[in-house]
């Protein structure tokens, strides 16, 4: 059954390889899950190219503030997600469908994968 997979950041992945999803729970308190989250890592998973070795993420996942840079010095962003999120759930897919839209607003692309999965690989499962 293929699934939609909504991401706030660029990741064009052919179709036909295998990914790896990081989704991550949502820990804040009870009281605050029910205001707007604004990007939080729990909303958007990190996307691992198994066939090429490329991670996607969001800022927000490998930094607890801003984006902490500007448009003329590069960032020192780390390769994999902060060591302080909480993983609910990894699982594998195959891409079936890849769209990224150019959101002019935010300057922004946009990304829509859709996905057979194939394999859950959460810890403990």
């Amino acid at each position: 059954m293929s699934v939609p997979i909504r991401l706030n950041y660029p990741a064009a992945i052919p179709v036909g390889h295998v990914i790896e999803v990081t989704e991550f729970l949502d820990t804040r308190p009870e009281k605050k899950r029910r205001s707007y989250a604004r990007g939080e890592p729990f909303q958007i998973p990190v996307i691992l190219d198994l066939d090429t070795g490329i991670r996607y993420m969001n800022h927000r996942h490998v930094s607890r503030g801003d984006n902490g840079g500007n448009d003329f010095v590069p960032n020192n962003y780390s390769s994999e997600p902060r060591s302080d999120l909480v993983v609910s759930r990894v699982y594998r897919a195959k891409v079936t469908a890849c769209t990224l839209v150019m959101v002019e607003g935010l300057e922004n692309q946009h990304t829509t994968l859709v996905v057979d999965p194939v394999e859950d690989v959460s810890p403990g499962s």
